[in-house]
């Protein structure tokens, strides 16, 4: 979606025609379609799959999210060390 092949509004294809189209299972597509609808990309209604109109900007970047997790895992080590020093 980012690459613009599928527009705001647009509807998605079904998940057989995904799996034709990108030579996935449909395990895969289906799972893939689950995460864009978590993430807020696409939303769901009775007559299929769309594009959302409005994409999440509050939802932390990939990037800000591993920076997190290293902070997380160097104040993590320097409690190991402090404790294993005795400290």
């Amino acid at each position: 979606m980012e690459a613009g092949e599928f527009t705001p509004g647009m509807k998605l294809p079904s998940i057989k025609d995904l799996t034709g189209r990108y030579g996935v299972a449909y395990m895969t597509a289906n799972g893939a379609l689950k995460q864009l609808v978590a993430e807020g990309r696409v939303v769901v209604s009775s007559r299929g799959h769309f594009v959302a109109e409005v994409q999440p900007t509050d939802a932390p970047t990939l990037d800000a999210r591993l920076e997190a997790i290293e902070a997380e895992v160097r104040e993590l080590r320097s409690r190991v060390a402090s404790l294993e020093s005795g400290q």
